[in-house]
Parts: structure tokens; C-alpha cells; sequence
């Protein structure tokens, strides 16, 4: 028997951890009940504690240097106004801290003392973010650092300084400011070579931070607060996780999509012991890797065939499950067994990707499904996406593309669809339907292709611009139908990030309208199912909406799901159970039953 999808839906894991100052408690989010939630465990084992009740959805969140308080932030209906919240560290007296609804607080770290929380807001202006210091009791936050422009990092130094970081013309090239206490400020990182500094933490006279200046590959450097600047970890891969306290580091590099953990200590660098295959479970908040000052890791564990579960290794010691995964009593077979494959795109470039199947089903071409990630600067990783799982139990393969673009592999890699190369990435996946039909994974009419946030743009772009293909079905989830309306409407934050990837919405128009879908949507053959949230402040609805109606006024059937209740992507455990389920079938309407094993002509073979 495949996996039960119900089973699927309601199979739940954890992420964005922290470690109590003692390493005796361990911090975690988790859906458990539906939404996202902040739930503690003693690390020596116990029940698990929920203790926020009162918010929508938890987003990023830090404890207090003594480990007593947690400040955290809060959203309503994912509009991704993140609200300052304060509570006890047992989940007591939590209370609300802000008090602008309409604006932005990115929670950052407390003051040495622990009388404060240090945010970043865009309270003068929505398109700004300055630092500000919160009264944990309440009040009118204190101004730290003024930045007209983006940015949300910053290093709390023992003395209450604060190194700041800020993004120049994109979130990944960046400067880092030191913030004296009177307000006097000091740049430490120079004008030229532009690059990547990132995830800055206090470390002896100095700030560590994941750097690429001067190289392709990210490494973990340090800055000293007069501006010296030199590489502590250098190696021939991503490092794209840093954790630092006190003396003890502990990092992630990138090995094709999978992760090794860490931990330089007393002179010795070594890799944490007794993890299985997989990667940090990371998300657009982060959080999956934590140290204790004695040298205590916790992680946050990802797979393709579990939910993401968490680790915990005590000093020279390999790591233990603390938090397991909550399977809902399935078992591996139909689960998703992955290879790490490739094919060549247009120009000669070899394309990297996982190919998952059902794990126990017979070889043979079988109708697949291209997942495309979103970003554009994300990675198709191990991890257990619901969507991505119960396709596989329902039969169909899936492969999951890193087009050029994507992160993991280096600037250079991530650089190659900038702007007016959009379309070679676009390329890519054309490449990957040839190299799956070519190779007999799928047969050539029965390739169907998925995408959410910027995944949802290559989906469109994909059915728009690659008809030729002739796309089985599609799914645009949160995608970008148009880059003029989308530039119009998006988060006025937002847009000169997005301007350096895409093109300038002034300067570049005429490009931008030659690389929108909806401008080309006669071209349209392909089934096609549009998903979206009503309050998505980063891909607005209408998006959606004019995708729809433009192909519903010329008589084309189009499957619509709008939730009133979610942002960019579906957030609540209620939503998902409605919308995947209805994926599942528009794809086996359009690609055939995917159980039953295909020629690669399509047509449907004997088993045995």
C-alpha cells in the first residue's frame, strides 16, 4: 500500500533552535498543532512544552543572556508583520512589546543586560530599516542605528556595542557597521571588493561572519573592530551556517546539496559524529544550527523521507535524537529514495539536481513531476516537503532542479541569471524535461512542472516560453506573472533587492515585459492550477488573479485556490491538507495514473 496521504499531511518536524545558556534546555518551532508555534524540551529528555499561544505564527525569536525571557515575533494571517512579543522562558507572561501593527520587527538579540531587544523595524519609513532598541516591559523603542536601506543582522558585542549589518545593492553583498553607544558609527568593511557578509556574531575582540570577499565559495572570516579582516575557515565548499558562543564555533558546509556540521573548539576543528544523511532544515528564517558555550550542538536535521527532526551533541560526544520526527505511523516504503543526478543544458552547462522515486517501485520510466525552488537564490536540498512526498506516494517521480542561479555552489553559479540572463535558467529546465525524456526516467508527454514564490515564475515562464516542451500540466504557487506589476505592487522594502536580481524596473522595462508570462500567455498550452495567499506581501495576489482571469476571458479552464488566511505560501496545516490533495489529482487528471509503471512512449506497461 503507498503512503496514506492523510498520514503525510499531518506528519510534522521541528526547526529554528536555540540553546538555553546551560545547554540543559533546547528551543525549537514546530506545526505540531497546525501553525507555527515555539515549544522547549530538556535536552536530557522529557515532553516537549508549547509556549505561544497567543500569535498566528511565530517567526524569528532569541533568548535573553541569562536565558529567563524569550523575545520573539509574531504575524497575523502570514502578512509577515512581524509584532515584537515577550515572554517568560517557561512560556508566562507573554505580552505584546510593539505597538505599530502595520510595520516590520526583525527580532535580533538582547542587550548584555537583558533589559532590552534589539530589532530591526521600519517604523520611520516602510522602506527602511533602522535599528532600535525595545524596553522588554514596553514603550517607545530607542533609535541605535539609521540605514535608509535594508537590513537585518547585527553582532551584540559584551560592552553594548553592536555591528551591524546592512545590504548595499542586494541582500547578499553587504556592509557591517560598528554602532557605539552614543550613536556613533563606523564602517569595517570597505567599498570595494563588493561581497557577502553575513550571520555575524560577537567572537573574542572581533566579529565572525560568513564572507566571500575576495573568493567564490563563502567561508567563515573574521573582522577585527578596527576593520582588519582575515579567513578562520576556509574550505573548498559553501560554509552557509555559522553559530558562535563565546569561544565555541559551530558551521555547516554545503556538500552538493547535503550538509556537514562542525564545531571548532580549543584548537580543534571536528565533524559532528552520529548524524544521518541529510541537511540543516533551513528556511527563510534560519535557526537550524545552535552552540552552547561549553561546546553542546543542536541541530536541525532534514530529510526527503522524514520530517526535519533535531539532534543534540553533548561535548566530544556524537550526537543524539532529542526531538524525532513525527512520522504519523508511516513507514519508509513509497517514501521518497533520492539520487543526486545532472544533464546538460543548452550552452554545455551541467545542471545539478535530486531525482526522487518511490522507494520499492519497480524501474522504469514513470510520469515526473519538475519541482522548481524559489529564491532565485534558494537550493533544492533534502528536506520533507508534504507536496513533494506525497507526490512520490501517489506514484509520480520528481526532480528537483538547481538551475543556474541557485546558491550552494559558489557567487559565480548564483550570478549566471542576472537580470538579462533570467532566461538561461528558464533554459535549464527545458534541459531537464529533454534529459528525463531522453534518459527513459519519464515519458515525453507526461512531464508536468511545479513551482512556489520564484519557483512559480520558472513554472509560468517554463509552460510560457518552453511551449514547445508541451507541458504535461502546471502549478504556480505564489509565482510572478508580471515583473511590472509585481515591481508595482510588492513591499516597498523589497523592491531595490529585487530590482539588482531582476533589472530595474525603470531602466529595464522593456526587458521586464519580454520575460513576463502574462504577456505571452496565448502561448499557454498546459493544464494549469494557480495557488496564492491574499495577504502576500512579497508576490501580492494579483499576480495571481490577472494569470487567472486573462486565461479564464479566453475561455481557458484554470484550478484557482485562493486562501483568505495565508501570505506568501501556505502556512497552516489546515490550508495544506486543503490545497495538496487537489495538486495531487490535477496532476493524475493530466499525467495519468502515475501507480502504474509507463513505456516511454506513455504508454501504460504490464507489472508483474
Amino acid at each position: 500500500m503507498p503512503p496514506s496521504l492523510i498520514r503525510i499531511l499531518d506528519a510534522r518536524g521541528a526547526s529554528r533552535l536555540a540553546l538555553s545558556p546551560d545547554a540543559r534546555t533546547l528551543y525549537f518551532v514546530s506545526d505540531l498543532t497546525g501553525t507555527v508555534q515555539l515549544w522547549s524540551v530538556p535536552v536530557d529528555g522529557g515532553v516537549p512544552q508549547r509556549l505561544s499561544y497567543e500569535a498566528d505564527r511565530v517567526g524569528a525569536y532569541s533568548l535573553s543572556p541569562d536565558g529567563a525571557r524569550i523575545a520573539y515575533g509574531a504575524d497575523e494571517g502570514g502578512n509577515e508583520h512581524w509584532a515584537l512579543w515577550v515572554m517568560n522562558a517557561d512560556g508566562s507572561d507573554a505580552h505584546r512589546v510593539s505597538t505599530q501593527a502595520d510595520r516590520i520587527h526583525h527580532v535580533v538579540d538582547w542587550t548584555p543586560d537583558g533589559r532590552g531587544v534589539l530589532v530591526f523595524a521600519n517604523l520611520r519609513d516602510e522602506r527602511f530599516f533602522d535599528l532600535h532598541e525595545f524596553s522588554a516591559q514596553g514603550g517607545n523603542p530607542k533609535a541605535r542605528f539609521r540605514h535608509d536601506g535594508t537590513g537585518f543582522g547585527a553582532a551584540v558585542l559584551g560592552d553594548g556595542r553592536v555591528a551591524v549589518i546592512t545590504n548595499r545593492t542586494r541582500g547578499d553583498l553587504n556592509h557591517v557597521s560598528l554602532v557605539e553607544r552614543d550613536g556613533a558609527t563606523k564602517r569595517l568593511t570597505p567599498e570595494a571588493p563588493a561581497a557577502m557578509h553575513a550571520a555575524a556574531h560577537a567572537f573574542e575582540d572581533g566579529i565572525l561572519t560568513l564572507s566571500d570577499r575576495g573568493r567564490d565559495l563563502p567561508a567563515i572570516a573574521r573582522i577585527g573592530l578596527d576593520g582588519s579582516f582575515r579567513f578562520v575557515v576556509a574550505p573548498d565548499r559553501v560554509v552557509d551556517d555559522l553559530a558562535v558562543a563565546g569561544t565555541q564555533v559551530a558551521y555547516a558546509t554545503n556538500v552538493d546539496g547535503r550538509s556537514e556540521v562542525r564545531l571548532r573548539s580549543d584548537g580543534k576543528d571536528t565533524a559532528i559524529a552520529g548524524l544521518p544523511p541529510g541537511d540543516l532544515a533551513t528556511d527563510l528564517i534560519g535557526g537550524s544550527l545552535a552552540v552552547a558555550r561549553d561546546g553542546t550542538v543542536a541541530v536541525a536535521w532534514a530529510r526527503f523521507d522524514a520530517p526535519s527532526a533535531v539532534y543534540v551533541a553533548p561535548p566530544g560526544r556524537p550526537a543524539k535524537l532529542v526531538v524525532p520526527p513525527q512520522m504519523a505511523g508511516l513507514t519508509p516504503l513509497g517514501l521518497p529514495e533520492e539520487d543526486l543526478v545532472s544533464w546538460k543544458s543548452f550552452d554545455g552547462r551541467t545542471i545539478p539536481g535530486f531525482l526522487l522515486r518511490p522507494r520499492g517501485a519497480p524501474d522504469g520510466p514513470r510520469p515526473t513531476v519538475v519541482q522548481v525552488h524559489g529564491g532565485p537564490e534558494g537550493q533544492a536540498r533534502p528536506l520533507w516537503n508534504p507536496l513533494t512526498v506525497a507526490l512520490v506516494a501517489a506514484g509520480f517521480n520528481v526532480l528537483q532542479p538547481n538551475v543556474r542561479g541557485s546558491s550552494g555552489y559558489g557567487r559565480a553559479y548564483m550570478s549566471l541569471d542576472d537580470v538579462r540572463l533570467r532566461m538561461d535558467s528558464v533554459k535549464d529546465l527545458d534541459a531537464a524535461a529533454a534529459w528525463l525524456a531522453g534518459s527513459g526516467v519519464a515519458p515525453v508527454d507526461r512531464i508536468g512542472v511545479i513551482g512556489g514564490s520564484y519557483g512559480g515564475f520558472m513554472t509560468l515562464a517554463a509552460i510560457t516560453f518552453c511551449a514547445d516542451r508541451r507541458w504535461a500540466a502546471a502549478v504556480d504557487i505564489v509565482g510572478i506573472a508580471s515583473f511590472r506589476s509585481f515591481f508595482a505592487r510588492t513591499a516597498p522594502w523589497r523592491r531595490p533587492l529585487r530590482a539588482a536580481e531582476y533589472g530595474d524596473p525603470e531602466k529595464d522595462a522593456d526587458f521586464l515585459e519580454s520575460v513576463s508570462p502574462l504577456n505571452f500567455i496565448d502561448r499557454i498550452e498546459a493544464p494549469l492550477m494557480v495557488i496564492h495567499g491574499a495577504n502576500d506581501p512579497r508576490v501580492p495576489v494579483e499576480e495571481a488573479e490577472q494569470i487567472v482571469s486573462t486565461l479564464r476571458a479566453r475561455g481557458r479552464e484554470v484550478d484557482y485556490l485562493r486562501y483568505e488566511d495565508e501570505g506568501h505560501g501556505l502556512a497552516k496545516a489546515k490550508n495544506r491538507a486543503d490545497a495538496w490533495p487537489k495538486v495531487i489529482r490535477f496532476f493524475e487528471k493530466h499525467m495519468g495514473p502515475a501507480a502504474q509503471q509507463v513505456d516511454a512512449a506513455g504508454g501504460t506497461g504490464e507489472q508483474d
